[in-house]
């Protein structure tokens, strides 16, 4: 969960899911970040980024293994005054993708 406290309270901001698997002829990662920016708000904006990364182990196996591959997916949540809100829906699309590959 990505958590504001304000006036002696937690609130939700987002809930940010990730997924790592590690299988025969690769491993996947996915790793988060956050940064601050400065946007001259009460609250400074913030950025989540979840590096998603897929190595080949060299193991030996009955399926292929995956190029190696690496891409980030970023969402900026600034505040609006009464909450933060995110810039985009990449987070939720990348958690959709996690589902679909079960």
């Amino acid at each position: 969960p990505l958590i504001l406290v304000r006036d002696d309270r937690f609130e939700l901001i987002d809930m940010i899911s990730m997924f790592d698997e590690s299988l025969c002829a690769y491993r996947r990662t996915q790793e988060l970040a956050f940064q601050t920016v400065a946007e001259g708000q009460p609250y400074a904006a913030i950025k989540a980024t979840v590096t998603d990364a897929t190595l080949p182990n060299g193991e030996s196996c009955d399926d292929a293994a995956p190029e190696a591959a690496s891409r980030d997916i970023s969402v900026t949540y600034h505040w609006d005054g009464t909450a933060y809100v995110k810039g985009s829906d990449a987070l939720d699309k990348l958690a959709g993708e996690n589902a679909n590959r079960f």
